[in-house]
């Protein structure tokens, strides 16, 4: 640049500086004040009093939420200029509608927001929960449609709770849904409306309320089962009811399944079957793979408690056949460990650690033998199962795999527990048991496995028949061995050569 005469330095300078962006009034003041403070003053100088009104509340409130959030979850709308811009444009389309007296576009707008930003993290929810409040406030006036578009509005919120805070309690989703289902009973309404050309679909609101609250039915019915199961069966009664309102076969199929398990731990057995079997039946004819394996474990259940173990059995193996021919990894993995549970119950171990072990195995992908159109390979672990298991990765069943290997060292233990009593019968009378007791008290050694130690202890009992005399002996005996083997394996260290073996074979 030392070369540069002072011509060309003052057209380079003009040239920089015509190509700066130009800044008017607004651009100087968002280089000098925080974003959302000029959207605010933009709003209101523009005319959208409403929308600044509006934005400057969801400031001051997310400024609240800050102070009071311990984790740092909450995302600080300050930081974010892409959220502030686009709230603020669609708070400006908002009024916009508003001014026009368009209050169903108005709602749309608003909801579109509320679901827009339902999606971006755990940390913006309660922004998406401000704009389904006001969109719900906004939809409550327009009443040309009967009360379609404040329904639809319900409607969403209703599954924003039940999908995002599923620890939370159901009850106020509960209500809302009710509400909207009641209020939609006999009418066609859409769910989604669409443009002439625009392909949407065709559900209607109350089904798909009825839907929503089949799913918090059983919801209920599931949490409660095991502390009432009267109200369990209750539940699940009405669920069927809401799966049948929105004709839906499969969530039918389902709550009556509820009803079944319901009624099995009430002990209602010949009802629990029956019930069962009406499930069986619809998902045979809808050809669910799913739900035939999961009526087949609780009919086997049933059967298990009426004491027909031999169909129980039956079931189970059928359960496991199909999960198999399907490529149903854990519902395979059920069927084998609850056949090893069977087998368990009823006092055959040796079958019910082999169920156990392969159960273990295929909850975890692990060196699992299969069959599969006419071939059979073998999946080493970390393999892909893709092949034969629809599933988009080899995922462990972690839960699943550490309740079959427990039950498989329960089984595996019962199994060695008959030989145990017997060795104890036998030391009365056996040194050796008795010497294989006095190991497995003191240092837990394994007493079903043959020691060579315990060849060299004196007993007289009929099976061994040995004294201390014929102890002697055979260390004796063995010695020896071992002396000659010594003295072949050094001589066998000096031949390196022909020569040294030629004169071995001459001296010989």
């Amino acid at each position: 640049m030392a070369c540069m005469t002072k011509n060309s330095l003052e057209n380079l300078r003009n040239r920089a500086l015509f190509g700066l962006n130009a800044l008017d009034a607004k651009g100087i003041r968002r280089r000098k004040f925080p974003l959302h403070e000029c959207l605010i003053l933009e709003l209101r100088e523009s005319g959208f009093c409403e929308s600044s009104d509006y934005l400057q509340d969801l400031i001051y409130d997310n400024i609240q939420l800050l102070a009071e959030d311990d984790i740092g979850i909450v995302v600080d709308l300050r930081n974010r200029e892409d959220y502030l811009e686009d709230i603020s444009a669609g708070l400006i389309r908002a009024e916009k509608h508003r001014d026009k007296q368009n209050t169903k576009k108005e709602a749309l707008e608003l909801l579109g927001l509320a679901l827009h930003y339902a999606e971006l993290g755990k940390g913006i929810l309660w922004l998406a929960e401000k704009f389904f409040l006001a969109s719900m406030a906004v939809s409550s006036q327009f009443l040309l449609d009967g009360g379609r578009q404040k329904g639809c509005c319900k409607y969403h919120y209703a599954i924003f709770l039940l999908d995002k805070f599923p620890e939370a309690d159901p009850e106020e989703p509960f209500l809302i849904l009710t509400e909207v289902r009641d209020s939609s009973i006999g009418k066609d309404w859409l769910l989604y409306e669409g443009d002439d050309d625009e392909a949407v679909s065709k559900e209607t609101l109350f089904s798909a309320s009825a839907l929503q609250l089949h799913r918090v039915l059983l919801s209920k019915a599931r949490s409660c089962r095991d502390t009432d199961t009267a109200k369990s069966e209750r539940l699940s009664r009405l669920a069927e009811r809401r799966a049948k309102d929105a004709d839906d076969t499969l969530k039918t199929a389902e709550a009556i399944v509820e009803i079944g398990i319901s009624q099995l731990m009430m002990n209602n057995l010949n009802n629990a079957q029956k019930t069962i079997n009406r499930a069986f039946v619809i998902y045979k004819e809808m050809n669910d793979i799913d739900g035939l394996c999961e009526t087949r474990m609780h009919l086997a259940a049933v059967m298990q408690r009426l004491g027909d173990h031999e169909l129980a059995s039956k079931l189970l193996t059928e359960m496991g056949a199909m999960a198999m021919e399907n490529g149903l990894r854990r519902h395979l993995g059920r069927a084998l460990h609850l056949l090893g549970e069977l087998h368990l119950r009823r006092e055959k171990p040796e079958l019910g650690t082999q169920h156990l072990r392969e159960a273990f195995q295929c909850f975890m992908g692990l060196n699992w033998n299969y069959e599969h159109k006419g071939r059979r390979d073998t999946i080493q672990a970390g393999d892909s199962l893709d092949i034969i298991y629809k599933t988009d990765s080899n995922e462990p069943y972690i839960t699943e795999a550490e309740q079959s290997r427990l039950m498989m060292a329960i089984s595996a233990g019962q199994e060695i527990m008959a030989s145990y009593f017997s060795l104890l019968r036998e030391a009365n009378t056996c040194t050796v048991a008795k010497y294989k007791t006095i190991e497995w008290k003191l240092s837990h050694a394994s007493w079903w496995l043959h020691m060579k130690h315990h060849d060299y202890i004196p007993c007289i009992c009929p099976k061994h028949n040995r004294t201390p005399l014929d102890v002697m002996r055979m260390k004796l005996i063995a010695n020896q061995m071992k002396d000659e083997k010594s003295e072949a394996e050094a001589l066998l260290e000096r031949i390196a050569t022909t020569e040294d073996i030629r004169a071995l074979r001459s001296s010989m």
